[in-house]
């Protein structure tokens, strides 16, 4: 009797050890599928709120992250990078794409990683970063040719075509975006085919092709309809528009892009918006309407400023220019035309022209090499199958195919110098131009004391800017340079900046007895950003007790060099909320961010960044704290 108790008790624990591990596993069941549910919700809400889309996206998001799974996680991610491109906030897309990728490689989805790749391509596509958007859409190719994703070709051919189009290259973006139509023929893409139709309407209207590209806008119409996507009906209904204004019938051009304007702003496509709005402003403009289109054009500099859309801004600051030319008011003209300049010349540096040629010209190489190891291929092929039995034969073949590797590692070897050597031409590009940022800004206010008819005081700036001038100029030619010469710089510079303003700003450097100035190294001009961000930004020019402190200092390991730039300023937070121009703020630091970057990447020994808001410190205190290491020995080439 009491062996059978001890049976029955045991039986009960197993079966009650049996029903919590199967509500356990019903609960992970119910909070998958409850993901899944969220996520299709939020793509079927893009069309119609991308608020919405990207709130529900949030919710899977926190699910997938108490459950840590990989599949779930990565799909989330990528979901929303997707939602966020649609609104238009490119730096959050950023940061969920690169959530997603080290997900899809968890669970081995190389296929994932290559359409993440491309979706990262499209972001910089459309910040106007041509040189990554290629190298991005390259590595895609890659990916898919070595998984043999023969369906996915369309989708990187049609992403190359948008490339090569807005880089005018309309011959290479025809033949890419015919490559893409027939890849989506073949596999009966009914969405990606109504947009292959529309990248070849625009194609033929540049080219003046009114009768051809509406014959295309049309065959995009029809198989859009298929599906009902309103977001990519509005930008047929924006192209349709732009051919009609092209075709000068400006009153039906107006109704098209108004009806693509109105559905943009109710799924909240910002970059749309902004598109539509300078569109509608340049239609008015053909309408001789220069209150009303200045209206649109006003709204759409708005909203590309807050959302850093710099490719919109150089195009509207030129038709706000244009219109203030037209009605008389040159001064307005005239300010909009220097910041149209100061746009356009960013644009020019972020672009980085020379290493998209270098990127296209290799990728160009690459594609006629593996033309011709295709064809030789086939022809071994062949010459085996007529006489297989022929040693002498299979032992050439064997050497052939020797040699063919060896040719492939050494033009692997070659792409990555060429790679080295193309980060080392852009790190000196970059360094140079520091100094036109800078001397923009100097001029700018040796202009505003003459304009104020304070001549002495522009005489004694003007002095003291060709002293430094002749500094920056020695010390630009190097990488590195002694680290007494990068403060003696720094000290130039600031003494410089106090004669713009009306306060006294004290400033101080601490620096640490045991650093040898001499023989310690760094990168030229690499501080001078924050301190400028601390004189511009932080408002220490509107401040009675403004002060700087520079203080350098020796780690712990003695293995690196502490730089602190402090101000009490107003500090990040406060700055962005006064500042408006939020390009005109991030171009300096950008740049010496960038630098950054490129040594980390070419360089075993890192230096390292970190920015505070004193604010969130301590809520007493108000500033800001720019830090950074650099390596006591630096790798130099």
């Amino acid at each position: 009797m009491g062996k059978l108790k001890i049976y029955l008790f045991t039986i009960l624990i197993f079966c009650n050890a049996s029903v919590f591990s199967n509500i356990s596993f019903d609960k992970d069941s119910l909070e998958v599928k409850q993901i899944h549910e969220l996520l299709d919700s939020s793509a079927q809400s893009r069309n119609k709120s991308l608020e919405e889309s990207i709130r529900l996206c949030q919710q899977a998001i926190s699910i997938a992250e108490r459950l840590q799974d990989s599949k779930l996680l990565s799909k989330s991610y990528k979901a929303q990078g997707i939602n966020y491109f649609f609104a238009g906030t490119f730096d959050s897309a950023f940061v969920y794409y690169e959530k997603a990728i080290p997900h899809f490689e968890a669970i081995n989805s190389k296929i994932d990683v290559g359409k993440v790749l491309g979706n990262i391509g499209l972001l910089y596509r459309k910040q106007g970063k041509y040189d990554k958007a290629l190298e991005y859409y390259l590595n895609n190719l890659q990916i898919y040719k070595e998984n043999n994703y023969q369906e996915g070709l369309g989708s990187v051919f049609n992403n190359l075509g948008n490339l090569y189009f807005e880089r005018e290259d309309l011959i290479k973006a025809e033949q890419y975006y015919q490559f893409a139509l027939d890849n989506f023929i073949k596999f009966k893409k009914t969405k990606e085919i109504a947009n292959a139709y529309c990248n070849l309407g625009a194609i033929t209207e540049l080219k003046k092709e009114y009768s051809a590209s509406l014959e295309y806008y049309n065959k995009s119409l029809h198989e859009n309809s298929k599906v009902g996507n309103i977001l990519f009906e509005s930008k047929l209904l924006f192209n349709i528009g732009f051919l009609l204004h092209s075709q000068a019938k400006l009153d039906s051009a107006f109704i098209y892009v108004k009806k693509a304007e109105d559905i943009r702003i109710k799924i909240g496509d910002k970059d749309g918006i902004v598109s539509a709005k300078l569109e509608l402003g340049r239609i008015l403009m053909a309408q001789r309407k220069y209150k009303l289109a200045e209206k649109y054009l006003l709204k759409a500099d708005e909203m590309a400023i807050e959302n850093d859309l710099l490719k919109w801004r150089a195009e509207i600051l030129k038709f706000l220019t244009d219109i203030y030319q037209k009605t008389g008011d040159y001064k307005n003209s005239f300010l909009r035309q220097s910041e149209m300049i100061q746009v356009t010349d960013s644009l020019k540096v972020i672009q980085a022209d020379m290493r998209f040629e270098e990127l296209s010209a290799a990728y160009e190489a690459e594609k006629r090499e593996q033309e011709l190891a295709l064809l030789q291929q086939e022809s071994q092929i062949h010459s085996l199958q007529l006489a297989k039995k022929n040693a002498w034969i299979i032992t050439l073949m064997v050497v052939m195919l020797l040699g063919a590797v060896a040719i492939l590692v050494s033009i692997r070897i070659n792409r990555l110098r060429a790679d080295h050597k193309i980060l080392d031409l852009r790190q000196k590009v970059l360094l140079t131009q520091m100094n036109p940022h800078f001397l923009f800004n100097s001029l700018t206010a040796i202009q505003s004391f003459i304009l104020d008819d304070k001549n002495d005081d522009a005489n004694i700036y003007l002095s003291r800017l060709a002293s430094l001038v002749r500094g920056i100029l020695e010390n630009s030619r190097e990488e590195f340079v002694p680290l007494r010469t990068e403060l003696e710089t720094l000290k130039d510079y600031i003494v410089l900046q106090k004669l713009r303003f009306e306060n006294e700003i004290a400033y101080q450097f601490e620096i640490d007895e045991a650093i040898d100035q001499e023989q310690t190294i760094v990168p030229p001009m690499l501080a001078q950003p924050f301190v400028e961000n601390a004189l511009i930004h932080g408002m220490l020019r509107n401040k009675p007790d403004a002060k700087i402190k520079v203080k350098i200092s020796l780690s712990n390991n003695k293995e690196l060099l502490r730089f602190q730039i402090e101000d009490n300023g107003v500090g990040i937070e406060e700055s962005k909320k006064q500042n408006t121009n939020k390009h005109h703020k991030s171009i300096a630091t950008s740049i010496a961010l960038d630098r950054v970057k490129i040594y980390n990447f070419k360089s075993s020994k890192k230096m390292n960044f970190e920015i505070i808001d004193l604010k969130n410190v301590d809520p007493k205190r108000t500033g800001t704290q720019v830090c950074y290491t650099i390596p006591l020995t630096l790798d130099k080439e």
